[in-house]
């Protein structure tokens, strides 16, 4: 067993995120998401680490034990000032354990001045580091509180911040590895100085770069796993259209197509359920229609030995509306900015994501034993005009559409109802598993999702803290994700 080291860094002409066996080093940077190809390899030259082929060793690889990780991204970047605290801490973890999530690493990013942290049931948490002296203390509270609950961490560098330096990454991981909560997984080394020293896996978090660059003998050649190489972008659809495995196949190919010798099933991926941002900065949303949280799982797991990796982006990206988690408890725990997280929650993904991730990991769909619907849509019609808001409404406003969506989980044949307002639909002898329904938005108001079984109602549910609403003051795109179960 070897230390995981996480690193996501931008090297010229990519970012490089490092996995160690015992030990991950990594670095992300949101500013790159959604640019093309020639945008992102001429953005991150200009501030990125120059790690270049001589600094990386041998190719020794060998084949993974069969193993599948999912793993959660949790973004702590706005919880300096907030002072997120060991309670916190806890509180994030316990959350996902109550839910008995089989995640295997729940990771947590600091944005530009940032660390990373994976937690989960393998029990794994990556911390990813950025230049700050306040991290340091961040990183000891979390492993202290992952040991505490039985949890292991692995740190993740953030070299966009972090010193891009060999004796600085290896001290901090030798600081650590020999805790009780260090998440180790089976594999090689990688990364000549730092694998040598350290036993490290190397997975990289790749940006904007073709089948050449990976060839034999080439400067990249050194790779133990590939991250999704369109940023984040593999989880969610790049226009206006439905998301397609096109992107995962096209790097796993790069993979195989390398003339080397190799482990299976290097390719890293993303899933994710949902993704608007609306600052001065930037203002776009991602196509988020036709069920693209079910879709994509339902696509990893039909790939699933091509696959060891997985990572669910976010558990609390409240700036991006990609989170997993109950959305923000207060304004101080987002962005300055932020209006569009308040009263919109997301555990209702997480919650239905159980039943994928433990398909994914096993092989094997879980049996459905409890009755629920699951829904979610957007707060007001796309196309309406904010009578208050600043700014114009988001690129990609008009790649959705005013729907609500729905996956029905019956443990036998049911009939369910829809309605919003005053317009309502019934789906009658829905079968035993999921069933993905939805609904035009054809009028305004109060949500209800009713279900019932041999004539008998045994769900009836209106959440009251939303409507549908045509007048807005402020331009919304996020999901309010709402949930539903019988009492069987």
């Amino acid at each position: 067993m070897r230390v995981v080291i996480f690193p996501f860094f931008l090297t010229a002409p990519f970012l490089l995120g490092l996995v160690l066996p015992s030990l991950s080093v990594a670095k992300h940077d949101s500013s790159l998401r959604r640019f093309g190809k020639r945008e992102i390899q001429s953005k991150v030259k200009t501030n990125a680490c120059n790690a270049t082929g001589h600094a990386f060793g041998d190719n020794v690889h060998q084949k993974r034990d069969g193993t599948k990780y999912v793993f959660m991204h949790h973004i702590v970047g706005n919880t300096y000032v907030y002072e997120y605290t060991r309670d916190s801490w806890a509180n994030d973890l316990n959350q996902i354990r109550a839910k008995d999530m089989q995640v295997s690493c729940f990771i947590i990013q600091i944005l530009h001045h940032s660390y990373n942290v994976f937690f989960g049931d393998s029990d794994a948490v990556a911390l990813n580091v950025g230049r700050d002296s306040w991290q340091r203390n961040r990183i000891e509270d979390a492993y202290s509180v992952a040991a505490a609950v039985g949890m292991s961490v692995f740190i993740s560098f953030d070299y966009t911040s972090f010193d891009c330096s060999v004796d600085n990454t290896i001290q901090w991981v030798d600081s650590f590895k020999g805790l009780p909560a260090q998440f180790k997984v089976n594999g090689p080394v990688g990364w000549q100085t730092i694998r040598t020293k350290t036993g490290g896996f190397l997975m990289p978090f790749i940006y904007g770069n073709d089948d050449q660059q990976f060839k034999k003998g080439s400067s990249y050649g050194f790779l133990d796993s590939w991250y999704c190489s369109v940023s984040w972008g593999c989880a969610w659809p790049q226009g206006n259209y439905d998301k397609t495995t096109g992107d995962d196949h096209y790097y796993d190919g790069v993979i195989e197509s390398i003339d080397m010798n190799i482990f299976e099933n290097r390719y890293a991926t993303t899933v994710s359920s949902w993704l608007y941002t609306h600052y001065n900065y930037k203002n776009f949303y991602l196509r988020g229609d036709e069920w693209l949280l079910i879709t994509r799982w339902e696509q990893l797991i039909s790939m699933r030995d091509q696959l060891t990796f997985v990572e669910m982006v976010t558990w609390n990206d409240y700036g991006e509306s990609d989170y997993f988690g109950p959305g923000p408890s207060s304004s101080d725990l987002q962005p300055y900015g932020t209006t569009w997280a308040n009263g919109f929650p997301h555990n209702g993904f997480f919650d239905l994501s159980a039943y994928y991730i433990a398909a994914f990991k096993t092989g094997t769909y879980p049996q459905i034993t409890k009755d629920t619907i699951y829904f979610w849509l957007r707060p007001h019609p796309a196309g309406i005009n904010a009578n208050k808001d600043p700014l114009p409404k988001p690129e990609g406003w008009d790649w959705t559409s005013d729907t609500l969506w729905t996956a029905v989980f019956c443990s036998s044949t049911c009939n369910v109802t829809l309605q919003v307002g005053v317009y309502s639909q019934g789906f009658n002898n829905l079968p035993h598993g999921v069933n993905k329904i939805s609904i035009p938005l054809k009028a305004l108001g109060f949500v209800t999702v009713k279900m019932s079984k041999n004539g008998q109602q045994v769900i009836n549910h209106t959440p009251s803290d939303f409507q549908y609403r045509e007048s807005i003051d402020h331009y919304n795109y996020n999901a309010y994700v709402g949930s539903a179960s019988a009492d069987n």
